[in-house]
């Protein structure tokens, strides 16, 4: 598990790079279909490094407002803090700040850039619904992430994925009504280089959306299984977590401040993938992030 851990670290920055040469390569097209030269390639490194830096700072801020998370009042919450401070005990962890999210269906997610700047968010459905072995079954699993550093690349995702989808929307609009004007190239009588860049540059507009989403994929198939190990490690009692994701495969209802920006984050995907769940159920199916439930519990009971 130790080698899984450090592997999961060197692919982590593996990760961060890509997604920086990502949205470099995006903000480049953008400006390619600018008719910006070499200076939108200048653009585009300085975009995508103020994206990054931003995004270090700032991602776990924005993923916490995206789903409406609420500090969680310790003497309300007082078994919640319990749970974090027994468990960060146990792992050699600083204490993460602890959020609350109003919401009926149990979930939850770890986010920030590394252990003593991160942020643990469950629902009141999740607080409602499970007993007190099940609960810390789960913030294990969190805690999990925070301990093997999956919550940096996991957070950075949040914002990258968000931007190069932008950018490409706003690419390809700005196309459809008409792009820029290549006076240069129509006087000359061909289209010549530019025009070739241009048409590399719209390729990778359109590529570059499902890109993101394919890195996002990589984020958190993996590491979920991975930290339902690290997370079992911490109680010592694979019951637990197997009793609680079996609540949560049960449980058909969906985080309502969920979204496909911020899926990856949590301990179960929180959009619609079942009829029962919403009509978008076969889009949730398409770009699931998570390996199925019962793949991972049956996982656990061979621990």
């Amino acid at each position: 598990m130790y080698d899984q851990v450090a592997a999961n670290k060197r692919r982590s920055a593996l990760l961060v790079a890509a997604f920086v040469a990502l949205v470099t390569a995006t903000a480049w097209a953008f400006g390619l279909l600018l008719g910006g030269g070499p200076v939108g390639l200048v653009v585009a490194l300085v975009i995508s490094g103020g994206t990054a830096f931003a995004s270090y700072w700032k991602s776990d801020a924005l993923a916490l407002a995206m789903s409406h998370a609420r500090p969680a009042d310790p003497v309300v919450h007082a078994r919640l803090h319990n749970l974090v401070e027994g468990l960060c005990i146990a792992g050699g962890l600083p204490k993460p700040r602890v959020y609350v999210i109003d919401d009926d269906a149990p979930n939850a997610f770890a986010t920030g850039r590394d252990p003593k700047h991160a942020a643990i968010a469950v629902t009141t459905g999740l607080l409602d619904k499970l007993n007190r072995v099940e609960l810390e079954g789960v913030l294990a699993h969190e805690l999990a992430h925070v301990k093997n550093y999956d919550i940096l690349v996991s957070t950075l995702a949040v914002t990258m994925v968000g931007l190069v989808a932008l950018l490409a929307d706003f690419g390809l609009r700005f196309l459809w009504w008409g792009g820029p004007r290549h006076r240069n190239d129509q006087h000359q009588g061909g289209p010549g280089p530019a025009a070739a860049l241009a048409v590399f540059g719209f390729a990778l507009l359109v590529l570059a959306p499902l890109a993101a989403r394919l890195m996002q994929f990589a984020v958190s198939r993996r590491r979920e299984a991975l930290a339902d190990v690290s997370g079992v490690s911490l109680t010592r009692y694979p019951p637990g977590l197997i009793s609680a994701l079996e609540k949560l495969r049960d449980d058909t209802t969906v985080v309502h401040s969920g979204s496909r920006a911020t899926a990856h984050l949590w301990i179960e995907s929180p959009v619609a993938r079942t009829d029962e769940e919403g009509r978008l159920a076969w889009l949730g199916r398409l770009f699931d992030t998570h390996p199925p439930l019962e793949e991972r519990i049956e996982a656990l009971r061979e621990l």
